[in-house]
């Protein structure tokens, strides 16, 4: 996850990886500030991460993100064996772009949250009748990063959103405009 600091006199961005402390609490696991978004940040700061958790390129380990810049691409790099899942509210906010409403975002959501894949077909159905166009640009998403029937069932928890690292970067708006330093010393 990122949060933007070029709105602040101090520009860059926060790259975060949060995590699940053992009581089920939001624990912050890595965290950078870098001159931009894109595949090079993310490559360093997710390599780090691997270095700091003892992860190798066979490590299975699920990353949950919204698909920001270069991120999908430094995980396939470096943990090809990671499980990459993509947050389902991000995905649904992209898709309200073109196709909206809350029959519409029911029906995804519904093909989300299923745990078996008939059930997962009958809500695709139900979408495709509701809206063909938003059937197929969900359709073109591939069903394993975002809906629960295609998880591969390695990671020990379910989650289709990310909103751990967005509780995490709401906490972090107070930093945004201080000196790189200080708003490191804030984060930690």
């Amino acid at each position: 996850m990122y949060r933007d600091l070029e709105k602040g006199p101090f520009p860059g961005q926060i790259l975060t990886a949060v995590g699940l402390d053992s009581n089920n609490g939001i624990y912050p696991v890595a965290y950078a500030i870098l001159e931009t978004e894109n595949i090079n940040s993310w490559t360093w700061l997710l390599d780090h991460l691997g270095d700091d958790l003892d992860l190798n390129s066979s490590s299975n380990f699920t990353f949950i993100s919204d698909r920001q810049k270069g991120i999908l691409a430094a995980i396939e790099k470096l943990f090809p064996s990671a499980e990459q899942r993509f947050c389902l509210r991000h995905v649904y906010d992209n898709m309200k772009l073109k196709h909206k409403g809350d029959e519409l975002r029911e029906a995804v959501w519904c093909c989300g949250k299923v745990y078996n894949i008939p059930k997962f077909n009958r809500g695709m159905e139900k979408l495709k009748k509701l809206n063909p166009e938003a059937h197929d640009w969900l359709s073109k998403i591939p069903v394993k990063h975002w809906a629960r029937s295609h998880f591969s069932g390695r990671a020990l928890i379910d989650s289709l959103t990310n909103n751990l690292c967005e509780v995490f970067n709401s906490k972090l708006d107070e930093a945004r405009d201080k000196p790189i330093i200080t708003c490191l010393e804030y984060i930690r």
